[in-house]
């Protein structure tokens, strides 16, 4: 309500951890943003070296563009947008839309390798990209009613391949029936939680919290984790653990 006009290109809430140095970031890998866009609206296309994906909160249409190619936004959807790729977003539906940008700009920042380009020249090609980009929530539910219940939950890993969807973001959903309490882990990698539907509460580390609906909250690396479910509860889950894989410093444990 306070951001209109030029200002409102990107309107963004960024969750900066205050126990966390240097520039805002929500875990020491990620920065996670609130982004609404009103009727109407519309960003400018740009690009960046940072990676993000997007999980729609509130969508009833509108698009996010990725190279080119529209990518429509609806409650619960996924998008990647990987680095260096031409994006914006429109929203040419009647209500607004809300989600959540995750990046790994902490990171690539850490590296000394942020780079952005505003407002793709006119006479600039997009470059053929025919890769999954989008992810329908109706597709992932599904695919979560389908799956094995593995110590006290149901897991989907987006994109369901050996190759990652995004060399330091991998995303995947988990389904909680009421009542289910999940095995205590750890891992030598950052999560980024964000409730699609229901309530319940997690153990991470000495610290209890309470989820609902909408909640966002993390569990940092190699703190034990445990969830249980008050209802019917799904989630998708952002993590940095690509990165730890990659460079040979991933570990995890079970209680």
């Amino acid at each position: 309500e306070l951001v209109h006009g030029p200002d409102a290109d990107h309107r963004v809430l960024l969750l900066a951890n205050p126990h966390l140095d240097g520039p805002p970031s929500t875990t020491s890998h990620i920065i996670a943003a609130f982004q609404c866009v009103l009727p109407g609206e519309g960003t400018t296309p740009h690009r960046h070296t940072p990676a993000a994906t997007r999980i729609i909160l509130e969508g009833d249409g509108g698009a996010t563009f990725v190279d080119g190619r529209r990518l429509e936004m609806y409650d619960g959807d996924l998008i990647i947008t990987p680095n260096w790729t031409w994006h914006c977003h429109q929203n040419d539906s009647s209500t607004r839309t809300v989600w959540l940008d995750v990046l790994d700009l902490p990171l690539v920042g850490k590296l000394d390798a942020v780079f952005g380009q505003l407002s793709k020249p006119d006479d600039a090609q997009y470059p053929a990209n025919t890769r999954a980009l989008r992810f329908p929530w109706s597709d992932i539910a599904a695919q979560l009613d389908a799956a094995p219940d593995t110590a006290g939950a149901r897991t989907v890993d987006y994109g369901g391949g050996d190759t990652p969807l995004l060399p330091t973001l991998t995303p995947h959903a988990i389904a909680l029936a009421a009542g289910a309490t999940t095995r205590k882990t750890r891992a030598m990698a950052n999560e980024l939680f964000v409730v699609l539907g229901g309530e319940g509460k997690s153990q991470i580390g000495d610290i209890s919290l309470q989820w609902g609906p909408n909640d966002v909250f993390t569990a940092p690396h190699w703190s034990w984790t445990r969830h249980t479910a008050k209802s019917d509860a799904h989630m998708i889950v952002i993590s940095d653990g690509e990165i730890m894989k990659r460079l040979g410093l991933y570990r995890e444990e079970a209680g």
